[in-house]
């Protein structure tokens, strides 16, 4: 059965999440069909948009290839009417005739549908790039870090003294490895990975990076391990540095504990964002409103963290590097 899903414009925003993860329940309560996003009435589209779908169509596409299997072994032991009465074959299409010339450009330009498409369209960037990307199952550590120093934060964006840009590289890698050593590595679905998509946009000055796995979620590992205890002090839990659900690691060299609270400071003396949305819990941290931890109007089956940076014209730097005449920073 083909269900047809209109996106909507979606942007880095309060509204914007409460769209795409809406879109996201919508899959998930049921993804045993096929699937058409329809972007007609879609002005324009951010990176936590882009990052939602393309795990979405890989979640439809997990399910399908188990749909495929459950039809092969019912040619075995069933005739073949009974095969064809067996549910339509799940899937997912973005239908490209039906986007704007600016969602189309930035679908090209952050290479989302070069995952997706099977057609050839002209503009997808080469080499290194900034926008969408799906890391497998097993974490490559080194291009990561490689890709969020040298591509996301480059020098060219932000201004970073040689002290503070790998200390922030590090922390944005912990959000990865805890996507892998929380989420991927104990998830249901054993092939699905960990994806991202980074933004930079020119005319705001803005630099954005979601990260996203559909592990069993921030909640719901804390109360494994904690016990029974609100969702909200759950929460509040997993952001004390040091605190972790991991006795082991994945890796030794990747830290315990979700690692944001270099990133919470950052943010704050600069300006931008920090979000996460786990099961059912929100977190939203920037210099207007602080620290916010509040429940969420729906379940997100996994964890999504999403950065928001300002490159403005200042240079940041850690405290200790600064000079006593020097504006100080950190």
């Amino acid at each position: 059965m083909k269900k047809i899903i209109h996106i909507p414009t979606i942007k880095d925003d309060g509204p914007g999440y409460e769209k795409i993860l809406g879109i996201a329940r919508e899959v998930f309560d049921d993804p045993y069909h096929h699937f058409d996003f329809d972007f007609s009435r879609c002005a324009m589209i951010d990176h936590n948009a882009v990052v939602v779908l393309g795990a979405l169509a890989r979640y439809v596409d997990y399910h399908n290839t188990q749909m495929k299997l459950s039809k092969s072994m019912l040619l075995f032991s069933r005739s073949l009417a009974n095969v064809r009465s067996a549910p339509n074959v799940a899937g997912v299409m973005f239908l490209v005739e039906t986007m704007n010339s600016a969602v189309r450009e930035r679908l090209i330009g952050n290479n989302f549908l070069s995952h997706f498409s099977s057609g050839s369209l002209e503009g997808y960037p080469t080499g290194g790039y900034l926008g969408y990307r799906e890391h497998n199952y097993l974490q490559d550590a080194d291009k990561i870090a490689d890709h969020l120093q040298n591509e996301w934060l480059s020098a060219s964006k932000l201004r970073l003294s040689d002290k503070l840009k790998p200390a922030i590289t590090s922390r944005i890698l912990e959000v990865f490895s805890n996507a892998y050593g929380h989420g991927v590595s104990i998830q249901d679905i054993k092939t699905m990975g960990v994806y991202s998509c980074g933004q930079f946009n020119n005319k705001d000055k803005t630099l954005n990076i979601s990260v996203l796995d559909f592990g069993p979620g921030i909640i719901t590992n804390v109360k494994r391990v904690r016990g029974d205890m609100s969702n909200i002090d759950a929460m509040h839990w997993a952001l004390v540095k040091g605190n972790s659900t991991r006795t082991d690691s994945q890796l030794s060299n990747i830290p315990r504990g979700l690692g944001l609270d270099l990133l919470h400071n950052f943010v704050h003396v600069n300006g931008g964002e920090l979000r996460i949305h786990s099961n059912d819990v929100k977190v939203i941290s920037n210099k207007t409103s602080g620290l916010i931890v509040e429940e969420c109007s729906g379940d997100l089956r996994g964890t999504m963290v999403s950065i928001k940076i300002n490159c403005d014209d200042r240079y940041y730097r850690f405290t200790s590097e600064a000079e006593p005449t020097q504006q100080q920073y950190f």
